[in-house]
């Protein structure tokens, strides 16, 4: 397979995973700052993220797979790749200012 669209579908996939929770702790915490509230409303808002996001990624990465034989996509293709290669790291650096700030 062609190296942006396995990134593309690599990465975008990474982010349904760990987009979910990283989105639902945004949410939760322009909401409150009680921690017992962020925790009991954290896993709820992640799977109702999660089943939003993950059947979007899948669709995007299934149509990607079908088409990837077309010669000009791997171009096309690129800036997604590095969209959700940024994504990836801003939900990776947000997690980790929550545990070590």
């Amino acid at each position: 397979m062609q190296k942006n669209i396995s990134g593309a579908i690599f990465y975008s996939s990474l982010f349904a995973i760990g987009g979910a929770p990283t989105l639902a702790m945004l949410i939760i915490q322009a909401q409150t700052n009680n921690p017992e509230i962020i925790q009991n409303a954290l896993l709820g808002l992640t799977i109702a993220l999660a089943c939003v996001l993950i059947p979007i990624i899948l669709i995007q990465n299934s149509i990607l797979f079908f088409h990837r034989n077309k010669p000009n996509l791997n171009e096309k293709i690129k800036p997604l790749c590095t969209f959700y290669l940024v994504l990836d790291a801003m939900c990776l650096l947000y997690w980790l200012a929550i545990q070590f700030l």
